[in-house]
């Protein structure tokens, strides 16, 4: 049987990281927790759900070495394909069929990689605060790209440490199915808030190039429960019934409310 591991890098992801996995199990994935030096209960909820947990810790935030780690230990496991997500990432297909089965039959029709298509979603100040599962309660949403290149062939030769772009030109088969994510930027107030600031200090980066990160917690810093509403004109509400998506480009970010009076302006 096909084995494909389910890499998830995580810092602090407590309130995130339980859907996230058995969202990788529900989809067929064998999951496993490369920790980049949690503080939080990220750890302890993983190994309840008897996840295995390797700790990989760089200083700053340096995503690429992680992922070379994790090829470096997808060829020492041994499995026959491999993703790399993360946790704030839930996996699924259009037609409504597991990953495992899609990837099997690329596997066999002679395809090396899988790219993916992103869905950022968004919350509101309009969403049911009742509904506990983020990813019922969280519906609106903005297509972003279709450029990850993620589920991959346990092949070195296929893939760089830039998970948009692929290795050598001469070995990579790509399938033309793609697979899609949703991503939560954030699913709160509160957490958001918590996830920039951190960002913040883990990324041994310049505030001139990476100022929308700083834009980013100084909003949540002062008027914060104005700061996570997006405009209905750039956002999409998730259609379960037909499985629809819509992929039309649009500008996604924080919209600081108007008026609350009108309402028709906003999710």
């Amino acid at each position: 049987m096909m084995k494909i591991i389910a890499f998830t890098i995580v810092y602090n992801e407590e309130e995130l990281i339980e859907k996230c996995l058995e969202n990788a199990r529900e989809q067929g994935l064998i999951p496993i927790v490369i920790d980049n030096g949690c503080t939080d209960g990220t750890i302890d909820i993983v190994k309840s759900m008897r996840i295995p947990v390797f700790e990989r810790k760089t200083k700053g935030y340096h995503v690429y070495l992680m992922i070379e780690w994790a090829i470096l230990k997808a060829k020492e496991i041994g499995c026959d394909w491999y993703v790399l997500k993360d946790a704030d990432e839930i996996f699924e297909t259009y037609d409504g069929r597991k990953i495992f089965k899609v990837v099997n039959e690329a596997s066999k029709a002679g395809y090396n990689c899988m790219r993916f298509d992103m869905y950022e979603f968004w919350p509101t100040v309009y969403d049911d605060l009742s509904i506990k599962d983020f990813t019922k309660r969280i519906q609106h949403y903005t297509y972003f790209d279709s450029n990850h290149l993620k589920m991959l062939k346990n092949n070195p030769e296929i893939y760089t440490r830039d998970p948009h772009r692929p290795g050598r030109s001469s070995v990579i088969k790509e399938s033309p199915i793609r697979l899609l994510f949703r991503h939560y930027r954030f699913i709160g107030l509160e957490q958001g808030r918590r996830k920039a600031k951190r960002r913040l200090a883990k990324r041994c980066l310049s505030k001139k190039k990476y100022q929308p990160f700083y834009n980013f917690a100084n909003r949540f810093g002062k008027d914060e429960d104005k700061f996570y509403v997006l405009e209905k004109k750039v956002a999409s509400k998730l259609n379960k019934f037909d499985g629809t998506w819509n992929k039309e480009k649009v500008f996604d970010c924080w919209r600081k409310r108007r008026d609350d009076s009108n309402e028709d302006n906003f999710c």
